[in-house]
């Protein structure tokens, strides 16, 4: 299910469908005006609702906006393919489907920016936005070393640091653009796997001297 604007009707929606049009008018309002800039009062009006109506949801705007961005996390990992690579880019396809035409994607490096300012709430958008993406990816590799493709004393942590880090420098440089990441798991799993120093490679013993 893409993320988007909830449709506007005729009248004040009802409390579902409220509950939606409001986590979507976020999603609207952060690029255009960021953390800072953002207001209940905007929201409101875009969403279509009264304050109350938000304020009988969220105690805080900071709450609304963590919810908003909670959008980002696949529900679940997908379905074993038998691959590591296979897996990176399933869960890609399933993210590139549910959030190609929403804002989210290319907004988070400017939230993550403006949290920085506020540790609590940088610390909270992380646990609940990035880090459930971050754990789907640890399970990939436990796969992957359950099945041979990775060694078993792997460090598990530095692969992960890079399954995760090479896809959100791919967003950055695309302008949030999920479909720019089609293919890059498949390239990052053949680098590790096959690793980057030539055969040749590694600490040159001393020669001999004649």
């Amino acid at each position: 299910m893409k993320t988007g604007s909830a449709p506007r009707g005729r009248g004040r929606p009802r409390s579902e469908e409220a509950h939606r049009a409001i986590l979507a008018a976020v999603v609207e309002l952060l690029p255009e005006h960021g953390l800072h800039g953002i207001t209940i009062e905007a929201v409101a009006a875009r969403a279509g609702v009264g304050k109350t109506t938000i304020y009988r949801r969220w105690d805080t705007k900071n709450d609304l906006i963590v919810e908003a961005l909670q959008q980002l996390r696949p529900a679940a990992a997908p379905p074993d393919t038998g691959s590591l690579a296979g897996d990176l880019e399933a869960v890609v396809t399933l993210q590139r489907d549910r959030l190609e035409a929403s804002a989210l994607p290319r907004m988070m490096p400017r939230v993550l920016a403006d949290a920085s300012e506020d540790p609590e709430l940088l610390a909270e958008i992380v646990r609940t936005a990035v880090m459930p993406i971050r754990a789907i990816l640890e399970e990939f590799v436990e796969r992957a070393v359950t099945r041979g493709e990775l060694r078993e004393d792997v460090d598990r942590e530095s692969v992960v640091d890079v399954l995760h880090s090479v896809p959100v420098y791919h967003l950055l440089m695309n302008g949030g653009d999920i479909g720019a990441l089609v293919g890059v798991p498949t390239r990052i799993v053949a680098m590790l796997t096959e690793g980057v120093s030539s055969s040749s490679a590694g600490p040159k013993s001393a020669r001999p001297r004649s």
